[in-house]
C-alpha cells in the first residue's frame, strides 16, 4: 500500500513506478500515489526492457519475511515467498551495469541475519555482491519501531542498503548518521493513539457469547493499568504491557491470531483501521484505502512498512547520493 514508498517521499524522493501482484494493494498505492505509474503483476513476470522500466537511483522492496520469521515457517528459501528476494536481483541486473540504481533497499525481519546459522544471510549478501553492489553485515540496520520513531509498537524490522560498485567506491552508508531517536518525553504514549474514550461501531465489539469475549475478559480482570492491548494467539491472549502495542501483522482483519484487542467502558474492541495505521506511521486525517474490505485495509496494514522507520532509512540514502557518489 506504499508504507515504504511513502517514507522515501517524504525525505524528498520523487517516485517513478511500483509493482504488485495484490488487487487491493495495487488499488491503494493508485489511491495514494496518483500518477504513479503502478504495474500491476507478479514480480516473477515483471522484465525491464517488456515494461519498460524506468531507470531510477533507488529500488526500494520488502521481500515477504513469513519464511524467515522466528514466528513463521523458517523455510527461509525453500519457501516460494522467499525466493522472490531473487526476482529482485534479476530486475537489478536486466539494467546495463551503468543504469542500475546507485543504492538497493530492502526490508525484512532481523532473524534474516542469524537464521539457518547464518546461511540465508550469507546467500544474499553473495547474490547483492555478483550484482554489482557493495553489501555486508555493516550494511544492515536492526531497529524496532518503539525505539527509533515516536510510535508505541513493539516492531523489529531489518534494513539493508547495498551500493553500485560503478558509482561509489566503497557503501557510504552511515546508519550513525541517523538522526538520535526522539527523546522518549515526546514520545506518543498508547492512549494517544487508541481512543478509548468513544464508543466505536457495534460491530467492532465482541460478542459476550464469542469464545474470545471470555479469554480476552478473563485477562482484563487480573488487575494492574487499564491500557493494556490484548492480542490473540493460537491458544491463548497475550497480554502487551509496558503501554505498548504488539507487532501488527497481516492477519489482524480476519478474526483469530494475532488480532489485536482493547477494553473500554462499552466492552471488547478490536483496533480500528485508523488506529492501526497510526502505529504504522501513516497520516491517518486523509483518507488512506479506496472502496476496499475492512479485512483488506488491515491486512495492508499489516504488511506495511512503517513510514517513519522508511523515511529514516531515506534520509540516509539521501545523504549518501548527495555525498560520495560519483
Amino acid at each position: 500500500m506504499g508504507g515504504f514508498a511513502s517514507g522515501l517521499r517524504l525525505a524528498g524522493f520523487d517516485l517513478a513506478w511500483a509493482t504488485d501482484v495484490d488487487r487491493h494493494a495495487s488499488e491503494t498505492f493508485r489511491h495514494r500515489f496518483p500518477g504513479v505509474r503502478f504495474v500491476e503483476r507478479d514480480v516473477r513476470q515483471l522484465a525491464v526492457h517488456a515494461d519498460a522500466l524506468d531507470r531510477v537511483d533507488v529500488i526500494a522492496g520488502g521481500f515477504p519475511c513469513q519464511s524467515f520469521s522466528q514466528a513463521g515457517s523458517r523455510t527461509g528459501f525453500a519457501d516460494p515467498r522467499g525466493c522472490l528476494f531473487f526476482e529482485l536481483i534479476r530486475i537489478l541486473k536486466e539494467y546495463p551495469p551503468q543504469d542500475r540504481p546507485r543504492l538497493l533497499v530492502l526490508e525484512n525481519v532481523p532473524h534474516l541475519l542469524s537464521g539457518a546459522e547464518g546461511a540465508w544471510f550469507d546467500r544474499i549478501r553473495r547474490e547483492i555482491r555478483q550484482a554489482g553492489y557493495w553489501f555486508r553485515a555493516k550494511s544492515c540496520w536492526a531497529v524496532n519501531v518503539k525505539d527509533a520513531t515516536d510510535i508505541p509498537q513493539d516492531r523489529e524490522r531489518l534494513f539493508m542498503v547495498a551500493a553500485s560498485r560503478v558509482h561509489f567506491e566503497f557503501n557510504p552508508i552511515r546508519w550513525s548518521n541517523l538522526p538520535p531517536p526522539p527523546p522518549t518525553v515526546t514520545k506518543r504514549k498508547i492512549d494517544d493513539v487508541i481512543d478509548r474514550n468513544s464508543k466505536a461501531p457495534d460491530e467492532e465489539y465482541l460478542d459476550s457469547n464469542n469464545k474470545y469475549y471470555k479469554m480476552i475478559h478473563d485477562e482484563t480482570t487480573k488487575g494492574g493499568p487499564k491500557n493494556h492491548i490484548y492480542q490473540l494467539r493460537r491458544s491463548y491472549v497475550r497480554t502487551k504491557k509496558n503501554g505498548l502495542c504488539p507487532t501488527l501483522t497481516a492477519n489482524m482483519g480476519v478474526g483469530g491470531h494475532n488480532v489485536p484487542f482493547i477494553k473500554d467502558r462499552w466492552g471488547i474492541r478490536r483496533l480500528s483501521v485508523k488506529e492501526v495505521a497510526e502505529l504504522q506511521g501513516f497520516d491517518a486525517t486523509s483518507p488512506l484505502f479506496p472502496n476496499i474490505p475492512q479485512s483488506d485495509q488491515y491486512r495492508l496494514l499489516g504488511n506495511a512498512v512503517c513510514v517513519k522507520l522508511a523515511h529514516l532509512v531515506a534520509t540516509v540514502c539521501v545523504d549518501s547520493l548527495r555525498g560520495t557518489g560519483r
